[in-house]
């Protein structure tokens, strides 16, 4: 996807150039669109200063990876023996051409020495954006999740010398969007009132450690605690640990183990609030089932903090939402702790989906999962260096849970300790599923435990949840038990599990074959999914109407779900008819609830699952369908963009058919509307632009979403310019600058751009570049504004 503001009419402001030539840049990452549920706003502050981890390439990798495992591996010399800090940093360590190159470039970017952290095979440095951006030849904009609601700063692309590329791995945070969350089910956490018979702990219906005992064969054994066995868990997402929920659930649950507790390690700045009024599920699930099923565990709370790359000038976040990236501070620390404080189990119950990370990070990162491994201590998550655990659920028999993830990786290929399992699995598939997977990757999960059904205690009420975010803890406490046996006989700890686990040939184990996903059989589903089809449909319009979009959501997962289930997804020769309809409906309504969560990328698929079907209505020359609102709402989005091809290659079709049929487009307001705007941005009349998006010829309130994007980006623009033709403005003369209502709300924008507000005017932070900048420079910039924000002359010329 093109840059935001590369489609309109460019305010020419002046920037100031590095002395090496742009040709000797060569690009590390680029994403092609915005990762699904993010969308792009407003630039950051460039003074905002952010902390940047750079990966160096080592040559040694995949030797060091094989080391890992053979380590690992029963039978081998030196299986057991695990390696200490010292010996890891050493064998880490880039070579000195690399280190000297990546050195000498951040010298010359004039990166302050004192702010580099030396880990290695990696670097820590805390600059301005504004530096970034020019060392990295990019430009960082925030952007905003819909469904978690949060902002952060990243970038779509990012370079650096000809002569630097071949020793640099990565620099994070920039293209990484993906945030760690949860795995839970669909149904997450539901308050309960307990009953008698769940208190008692029937298994069929309520999963408790005692049920978790009694199906695992787990039993109190008498091993003197030894501060060795640290058990991890990791918090995440301002999660925290409540010691009083924890007190009443071992009392209620685990009484063998009631005087069992937890330490909290902060990380980065993380926090454990007893009195937040935030839920605190995850961290109350993962805290009370590893303590309740471990035995005299030293249990630590690794609270880290961090979405995205917000730092004050003293370093510290500024504040919980702030999205540093957590699972580089967290594993950099624990690979800095002595080996005495290393956890020997860590349970990890967040992860990512892996098509939307990228993939140079999925292996930075999964090779710091190794580097742990090595040390000694296991990870319950997913990367062939650390354990992934699925779902199951029932006691007879135990069979897998529909919501457990699995399958084969595309990033990491098939480690050699998996090889006889898969291959065999692969044999007894035969070509059945070939081509939708990949068959040389990694398989996942290596095992699963109960994951549905869980009960737990957050804020004083007792609640029911279910997913793999229930299953880390349960094998992390398992492991955390076996660990104490071995310790207690003078064994290491099991460190890095997989090798072990898969020698094992199933031993210890129950084959799980029952279970999974299923739809209804060809001859009856469609008579089945119609009336179920209507009555969602009924249902969607209800909850849109009312702005549930939550439940919308829901609603329309189990309506695509049916749709796919009666090849009506997409329509094909083979489709019932009757379903064309209610499929287009649901999609239609689909893209309208995703332009309510701000989702672009959500309503851009909605959008081209749409083409098929408004074809069809083409040819039948019917027309009972939303085409011209969602194709006018597409091409705003394509406008609040920037894509000016993408625009002009729709609206061209659109005129070739409205003049076959003897009309205009203009005739029809949803895309007259559209076109009106992106004519004023052309003639650069911002001011135009700003009264259309507030009169009464707004098609509805979906456009007026996607109309406040666009003006948020041309006030954006004008903002940059501002900073580099202005040294500050009067805040009443801002007012008109930048379209805003009131001078509060002028006052708001600057707080989040980082501007001073003083004595009733704006002064713009100055960067060393500008403060050189000639007389001649700054009128010229002050002109082209001038020029551009036309309705607003008599002021601006007030202002020069």
């Amino acid at each position: 996807m093109p840059i935001i503001l590369g489609a309109l009419p460019v305010l020419v402001c002046g920037t100031a150039t590095l002395a090496i030539p742009a040709d000797r840049y060569l690009v590390v990452d680029q994403l092609q669109n915005v990762p699904d549920g993010w969308m792009r706003q407003s630039g950051p502050a460039t003074s905002t200063p952010t902390r940047f981890w750079l990966a160096m390439r080592r040559s040694n990798v995949s030797q060091f990876e094989e080391q890992v495992i053979a380590r690992s591996t029963p039978g081998h010399p030196e299986y057991g023996r695990h390696l200490t800090r010292e010996e890891l940093r050493a064998s880490m360590r880039p070579s000195e051409q690399a280190a000297a190159k990546v050195r000498s470039w951040l010298e010359w970017e004039h990166v302050p020495a004192e702010s580099i952290e030396d880990r290695g095979d990696w670097l820590a440095f805390t600059i301005p954006l504004s530096q970034a951006e020019s060392m990295m030849k990019t430009q960082f904009s925030h952007f905003y999740h819909s469904r978690t609601q949060t902002t952060t700063i990243r970038t779509l692309a990012y370079s650096v010398p000809e002569d630097v590329r071949p020793f640099v791995q990565l620099i994070q945070p920039t293209t990484r969007f993906g945030s760690p969350q949860a795995q839970d089910s669909p149904e997450t956490f539901v308050p309960v009132a307990l009953t008698a018979e769940d208190l008692a702990g029937n298994c069929s219906r309520t999963v408790t450690p005692a049920c978790l005992r009694q199906l695992y064969g787990i039993n109190d054994t008498e091993i003197i605690p030894d501060p060795r066995n640290r058990l991890g868990v990791s918090g995440f997402l301002e999660e925290y640990a409540r010691y009083d929920d924890l007190e009443q659930f071992l009392a209620e649950y685990a009484p063998n183990q009631a005087d069992a507790n937890f330490s909290v390690v902060s990380i980065n700045g993380g926090r454990n609030l007893q009195h937040s009024l935030s839920p605190s599920s995850e961290a109350a699930l993962d805290i009370q089932y590893a303590l309740s099923l471990s035995y005299h565990a030293s249990a630590v709370y690794y609270t880290t903090a961090g979405r995205g790359p917000m730092v004050q000038e003293s370093g510290m976040l500024t504040r919980a939402d702030s999205t540093n990236e957590p699972y580089l501070e967290q594993l950099h620390y624990l690979l800095d702790l002595p080996d005495k404080d290393l956890p020997a189990v860590l349970s990890t119950s967040y992860g990512e989906e892996e098509p939307f990370v990228p993939a140079a990070y999925a292996e930075a990162v999964c090779n710091l999962f190794a580097q742990l491994g090595a040390r000694g201590p296991v990870f319950p998550a997913s990367c062939p260096f650390v354990t992934s655990v699925g779902g199951t659920e029932g006691m007879d028999p135990e069979s897998a849970i529909s919501f457990s993830g699995g399958g084969f990786s595309d990033i990491f290929t098939r480690p050699s300790y998996q090889d006889a399992d898969v291959t065999s699995y692969l044999q007894s598939l035969g070509n059945i599923y070939e081509g939708l997977y990949n068959p040389q990757g990694r398989g996942i999960p290596d095992v699963s435990t109960q994951a549905n059904n869980f009960v737990l205690r957050d804020h004083g009420e007792w609640m029911k949840t279910g997913g793999t975010s229930a299953a880390a803890p349960v094998f992390a406490a398992i492991i955390s038990r076996l660990n104490a046996a071995r310790l207690e006989q003078g064994k290491s700890t099991l460190g890095f599990l997989n090798p072990w686990l898969y020698s094992l040939k199933q031993r210890g184990f129950t084959d799980i074959v029952d279970g999974g996903s299923v739809g209804c059989d060809e001859p009856t589903g469609a008579q089945m999914a119609t009336p179920d089809l209507r009555t969602l449909l009924t249902s969607l319009h209800s909850s849109l109407s009312a702005h549930d979009l939550e439940k919308t959501t829901t609603l329309l997962t189990q309506a695509k779900r049916t749709l796919l289930q009666q090849n009506a997804l997409i329509p094909t020769p083979t489709t019932p008819r009757d379903l064309l309809p209610l499929a287009r409906e649901i999609l239609e309504l689909g893209a309208l609830a995703a332009i309510r969560q701000t989702d672009a990328p959500g309503f851009t698929r909605y959008y081209q699952q749409l083409q098929p079907f408004y074809d069809l209505e083409r040819d039948s020359r019917e027309s009972s369908s939303q085409r011209s609102k969602i194709t006018g709402l597409y091409l705003l989005l394509l406008l609040s963009m920037g894509d000016s091809t993408s625009f002009h290659t729709v609206l061209e079709g659109l005129v070739e058919e409205a003049s076959l049929q003897g009309r205009s487009v203009e005739d029809d307001p949803f895309i007259k509307y559209p076109v009106e705007l992106e004519r004023n941005l052309m003639e650069g009349s911002y001011d135009k632009v700003w009264r259309e998006t507030n009169s009464e010829r707004v098609p509805g309130e979906d456009f007026g979403l996607f109309s406040s994007v666009l003006v948020g980006t041309i006030r954006s623009e004008i903002a940059d310019c501002s900073e580099k033709a202005y040294p500050s403005l009067p805040i009443s003369n801002a007012k008109n600058l930048l379209f805003m209502d009131s001078e509060g709300a002028v006052i708001e924008f600057a707080q989040q751009r980082g501007w001073v507000l003083r004595d009733g005017r704006i002064y713009f932070p100055v960067e060393p570049e500008a403060a050189a900048r000639s007389e001649k420079d700054i009128l010229v910039a002050s002109g082209t504004i001038i020029e551009n924000a036309i309705g607003y002359a008599r002021e601006l010329e007030t202002i020069v």
